[in-house]
């Protein structure tokens, strides 16, 4: 049931939410006066959430920042990276394969990221083993993914180098707080450890983290996929509402919001 009402419900917390609610207000009222005001406050939530100087200063406020990292390396145990799915692969779309041997092309996702510093990870010996922790959640309402994007992470990882040998999947969570408790036993059992490099989006570094803590593992935080960048004060950043900023506000807003909701149900 908080799978469902986290995916659904959270979404009327968000500047896409409060401009649908106001724009539907304006719509349905009979008041003149208080449908000028909901379009005025629907125009005021779209020039605010498209402004890419603000979202950009939430990104910075919000975001978990790089770091420098000092991983010693552990000789008796592999280090290992757990990888959280969600955007990586865009599986959305049904590749044909290229030939006989039933190759498929990647069409990479908006958090591709992850998989990028999971190999830079993997290539430099900073890890070992990768964990790829995701499965396929849907709603009855929403579309059909036409594949597993875990195993799509794990043969794109592998085709860039990474040993089959090296990439395990946990495939049943749906979300981040069972991305924790799944990966958490798999780590103890399988690895023989109680600690992972966390790799996940810089935006959703902050619940993660706690998930995992909760589950009891000890987790280095290894951001990717950064929406923050550095500030500039051009006046086009701040005049003219940017539609990647307006998504770029969706994305921080219901993660700050999904963070809160963890916090308040103990899931963190």
């Amino acid at each position: 049931m908080f799978y469902f009402f986290s995916k659904t419900l959270t979404y009327l917390l968000t500047p896409a939410g409060w401009l649908v609610t106001a724009l539907l207000v304006a719509f349905f009222t009979k008041n003149l006066r208080y449908r000028r005001r909901f379009i005025g406050v629907a125009l005021g939530i779209f020039v605010l959430s498209g402004n890419s100087f603000l979202t950009n200063e939430l990104a910075l406020l919000w975001e978990y920042p790089i770091q420098q990292y000092n991983i010693v390396r552990n000789d008796s145990t592999d280090r290992v990276a757990v990888v959280l799915t969600g955007g990586i692969i865009n599986t959305m779309i049904e590749v044909p394969p290229n030939d006989s041997k039933n190759n498929h092309r990647f069409l990479l996702g908006r958090e591709a990221d992850r998989a990028a510093q999971a190999l830079y990870l993997y290539k430099t010996g900073v890890v070992q083993k990768i964990l790829i922790s995701g499965g396929n959640g849907s709603l009855p309402f929403q579309p059909k993914v036409v594949s597993d994007e875990g195993q799509m992470t794990a043969t794109f990882l592998t085709m860039a180098g990474v040993s089959m040998y090296d990439i395990v999947l946990e495939s049943k969570s749906r979300n981040t707080r069972e991305n924790a408790l799944f990966s958490a036993p798999m780590l103890r059992q399988r690895f023989r450890t109680n600690q992972c490099i966390l790799v996940t989006s810089a935006w959703h570094v902050r619940r993660a983290v706690g998930c995992f803590q909760k589950a009891g593992v000890n987790v280095t935080p290894y951001p990717t996929s950064f929406i923050g960048n550095r500030r500039s004060f051009s006046p086009g950043e701040w005049l003219l509402p940017h539609e990647e900023s307006f998504f770029d506000a969706y994305y921080l807003i219901r993660e700050m919001i999904g963070f809160l909701m963890y916090r308040v149900v103990g899931y963190i």
